[in-house]
């Protein structure tokens, strides 16, 4: 990498689990193992360089890793491309219509097969990223905003007066479509990054198929405008969800919510000019109607500069269950599930026991990550690529608190999410805290944690950016 020249390119590796691996992870669902496929599952790794620094985007359409193995990925990338680890951003779609959490198999079937998936991934995702470092060429960046209203807060108040995770038409969203295009010097395409805000939860408990949810959609749409692969970035969706059309199986709905998504995003795709220009009045010609032409003038840019930085931030935690209590409350509700099932109970049943299982083992994940502890650290990963950063940490943020960050980042754009390097659970914002409701109950942090990860993002954004002034 002696050469000043900003290089990209891009690998992908399908990550479809076995259909005899169970399914999704819905409290819930009465099924344990998928009936088909609808769409495969993507692993997409985009590697870019400057001649000094080279990093790796890695982009997978499921749920949740934890911080072990998003490590793991990360340490495999990183010893493909000859960079540390802190230069590869590992992160999710947290699409919840393919396989489950490694550790939430609490219906005992498909175990091996599940096991044998997540051990599979970092030598999946390295070949990705060894595709994308053979296709590497000189390349130019460019950035655009556009905004899709199809996303609706799901912190919904329900006719009982009860929180529910539904559809709150007053509530806020975060509409914001960013879009980064890399083309080649050839002025051939080379890919993009497609960022929203919204959970890839419209496929729900009843669905019996494994897809990439809406965010495939969208994908599957700027892929066929653009003829190039893109990576999608998920957004603070810890209280947004897709509307009054999901948690359910219709794919045809599906396809309209993601198609209106991806839409946008290749709108703004093609609004895009590489290289830059402005435009300017030239001269009137003379044809019937006289017509006003315009020259493209070419906007001087730096040329794109890639950073990459791992900054830990100290978050405040709640008080937490006693490992043995919440032990005990797991191993009663799986020995009620399973009796259940044994004697045929009925499905009502089931999903009844199915949802009491999965709420204890949380709350078990939980006492076992924080018992005793006051504070936890969590990672909030920064990854620059030319004028665009991306910032994302472990947790499942709100949308105010997205917003919040990118309004106050020194960057010229700045995408903040969660779903990136782990899993720590929900971050609410303290407005919400009163309400309860499944994000407040089942979150492991404090009422103050949301407003300390703001304000040490700002932080963190605000000393990466000195360090080029400087």
């Amino acid at each position: 990498m002696s050469d000043h020249t900003f290089r990209a390119g891009i690998g992908r590796a399908t990550i479809t689990p076995p259909m005899s691996a169970p399914h999704a992870s819905w409290g819930a669902q009465v099924h344990v193992l998928p009936d088909g496929i609808a769409s495969d599952l993507y692993a997409t790794v985009l590697v870019v360089e400057d001649g000094a620094e080279r990093a790796a985007y890695c982009e997978l359409e499921i749920v949740i890793l934890s911080r072990d193995e998003a490590n793991a990925i990360r340490t495999a990338v990183a010893g493909a491309l000859d960079i540390d680890t802190d230069h590869v951003r590992v992160c999710i779609s947290h699409n919840h219509a393919g396989p489950p959490p490694s550790a939430w198999n609490w219906t005992r079937i498909g175990q091996e097969a599940l096991d044998t998936y997540y051990a599979a991934l970092p030598s999946i995702v390295e070949g990705a990223a060894r595709e994308a470092l053979f296709a590497l060429k000189p390349a130019r960046i460019g950035w655009g905003r556009g905004e899709s209203h199809v996303a609706v807060n799901r912190r919904e108040t329900s006719p009982s007066g009860r929180t529910v995770t539904g559809v709150n038409v007053d509530g806020e969203i975060d509409p914001e479509v960013l879009m980064v295009r890399i083309d080649g010097v050839d002025g051939e395409p080379i890919g993009s990054i497609g960022c929203y805000t919204m959970h890839p939860t419209f496929l729900g408990p009843v669905n019996r198929v494994v897809s990439s949810d809406w965010p495939g959609q969208m994908r599957n749409v700027v892929e066929s405008i653009t003829g190039a692969p893109m990576l999608f970035a998920q957004g603070a969706t810890g209280d947004i969800g897709p509307g009054p059309k999901g948690f359910r199986d219709d794919l045809k709905a599906l396809r309209s919510v993601g198609g209106q998504v991806g839409c946008e995003a290749a709108r703004v795709y093609l609004s895009i000019d590489i290289p830059a220009v402005r435009y300017e009045h030239e001269r009137v010609q003379e044809s019937g109607a006289p017509l006003s032409l315009w020259k493209a003038i070419p906007v001087e840019e730096a040329p794109p500069a890639v950073r990459a930085r791992s900054v830990w931030i100290e978050l405040p935690l709640a008080e937490q269950l006693t490992i043995d209590e919440a032990e005990g409350r797991v191993a009663a509700a799986q020995q009620h599930l399973d009796d259940l099932k044994a004697s045929g109970a009925p499905d009502s049943e089931v999903e009844a026991a199915t949802f009491v299982t999965k709420r204890a083992n949380m709350t078990l994940s939980r006492s076992r990550a924080y018992y005793g502890k006051t504070s936890t650290q969590v990672e909030l990963h920064l990854l620059q690529i030319g004028p665009v950063v991306f910032a994302g940490i472990e947790g499942e943020p709100f949308n105010a608190t997205g917003k919040q960050v990118k309004a106050a980042s020194p960057f010229p754009a700045t995408w903040f999410g969660g779903y990136t390097g782990g899993w720590a659970g929900y971050v609410p914002i303290p407005e919400e805290l009163a309400r309860k409701g499944y994000e407040v109950d089942t979150s492991p942090f404090a009422e103050n944690a949301a407003t300390v990860l703001a304000d040490r993002a700002i932080a963190a954004l605000e000393a990466f950016a000195s360090e080029v002034a400087g």
